[in-house]
Order: structure tokens, then sequence, then C-alpha cells
């Protein structure tokens, strides 16, 4: 049961979120901005305040995780660059060097969010499509076999597991 020190707590680590994201899309910081910026994030966070997440939903509610969470998405860039490369290689090679196959990536995450911060991850790193999540894991299409066996003790995985452990 959230107490309403947890929900004040959640409803400021939403709001810093947002509002921080607030100024980097404005490029500026001006007090009309932080004003507006401010009011906008309210309405946001009142208008959706149903769809936030419980902490049994959801890892990132501490800003240690934040933060572990900010170094994820910069993990993610540099392994979708090193993939794009690699398909690149591949779809640029006279011989085509494929061997699309679909493999079962057995990975028992408890919550829900980090099931789809996995299996998005895997999806938006090129060669791999996360088809199906289930309960015994993930259902994942390659490119190449190499790429299906490069899930087994990803860094992907490394992170979404720090995520669940903090």
């Amino acid at each position: 049961m959230c107490t309403l020190k947890n929900r004040i707590k959640t409803y400021s680590y939403y709001f810093v979120l947002l509002f921080l994201f607030w100024i980097i899309l404005s490029q500026q910081f001006t007090l009309e901005i932080a004003l507006i910026g401010a009011g906008a994030v309210g309405l946001i966070m009142l208008y959706s305040k149903s769809l936030l997440f419980s902490p049994k939903e959801t890892t990132l509610f501490s800003p240690g995780k934040i933060v572990l969470f900010v170094k994820f998405i910069f993990v993610m860039l540099i392994e979708i660059l090193k993939s794009n490369w690699q398909v690149a290689k591949i779809v640029l090679s006279p011989s085509l060097p494929i061997s699309p196959s679909f493999v079962k990536v057995k990975k028992t995450f408890e919550k829900d969010f980090d099931k789809v911060i996995f299996g998005n991850s895997v999806t938006l790193t090129p060669g791999t499509l996360t088809v199906d999540i289930d309960e015994e894991g993930f259902l994942v299409h390659a490119l190449t076999k190499e790429a299906a066996e490069g899930l087994e003790g990803s860094i992907i995985e490394e992170f979404v597991r720090k995520l669940e452990a903090e």
C-alpha cells in the first residue's frame, strides 16, 4: 500500500524528470520557460496520475537508479551503433552471409518494466527483434546466429539486471 510520503516522493521524481526533459527540449533556460514548463509538467502529472507506475511495477524510484538508467541509454546507443555497423557489413557483402533464426532467450525478470526494457532494447539493436515475451523468457528473431548467441550474457542484460537489483 502506498503511503502519502511514498506518493510525494514518486511524484517528485516524475516531476523532476519531466521538467528536465522540458528544459532539454526548450534549448534555453529563462524564467518564462521554467514557469510554463513547471505548469505543463504539473498538468501532465495531474492528467496522467492513474498511469504512473507503482514501486512494484517499475525500478526507477531512486536517484541511483535514474543515474544507472542514463548510463544504460549511453550503452544502448553504443550497442545500436555497433549493430548498425555489423548489419551494414552483412547487407553490403556480396555473399549476404545471413542465417536468420528464432531463438528462445531464457531471462526471468521480476518486474514487467524490466522485461519491457530488455525486450525493447533487443529490438532496438539492428539485426534482432523481440517477437514474444512470456514467463520463460523472450522469443527473438536474429539476422545471424552470432547475433542470437550474443544475447546470452550481453551488456544489455547486465544493465537491466543492475536496474532490477538496486
